[in-house]
């Protein structure tokens, strides 16, 4: 089974839009969003989707009420702050990922075969007693970079989409860390 993953997409419905193409052209059947959609318009993005699409709440998603009626319009499930899937055998941890020390507990816990997080923007695939996968962000502005990812439940090889890239927030303000 191929699944979809995407983080932080932070109202860019263009990204969102190509994610969705690049998930129906490689033939995903689930789609997991790690957090920070913010809008509930940004449900449009999936209308089409003919999969599984599970979401849970990111620090920056205010209006939880509105996204989780207006996504289950279009057939998403939001499972709160923290979800687990299963999914061919295999079963996963998702969510955003705000608290680290929480993220080390779930990937050293032994109950969970992925974590799937967001919330810092960057990528990482890191094999542990979890394989933990960060698909970076949809949004782009934070890194720069447009990425999700694809997991195959069966090996769980995991690849990094790019989606192009774009004027991070470093570069339009001219400021570096």
């Amino acid at each position: 089974m191929l699944i979809g993953l995407m983080s932080d997409s932070h109202d860019n419905f263009p990204g969102l839009l190509e994610a969705v193409e690049i998930f129906k052209e490689r033939n995903v059947d689930m789609i997991l969003h790690a957090g920070d959609v913010i809008a509930p318009g940004m449900c449009y993005a999936f209308e089409g989707w003919e999969g599984e699409l599970k979401l849970v709440y990111g620090n920056n998603d205010g209006d939880r009420t509105g996204l989780k009626r207006d996504f289950g319009r279009v057939g998403g499930e939001f499972l709160d702050d923290f979800g687990e899937i299963e999914a061919d055998g295999r079963t996963i941890a998702l969510l955003h990922g705000t608290y680290e020390p929480l993220v080390r507990g779930l990937v050293e816990s032994g109950l969970y075969d992925v974590v799937v997080r967001g919330h810092d923007h960057h990528v990482r695939v890191v094999p542990g007693d979890a394989l933990m996968i960060n698909p970076g962000e949809v949004w782009g502005h934070f890194t720069g970079r447009k990425t999700v990812a694809i997991l195959d439940t069966r090996s769980l090889a995991t690849e990094i989409v790019e989606m192009g890239c774009r004027p991070s927030i470093m570069d339009m303000t001219g400021r570096r860390p």
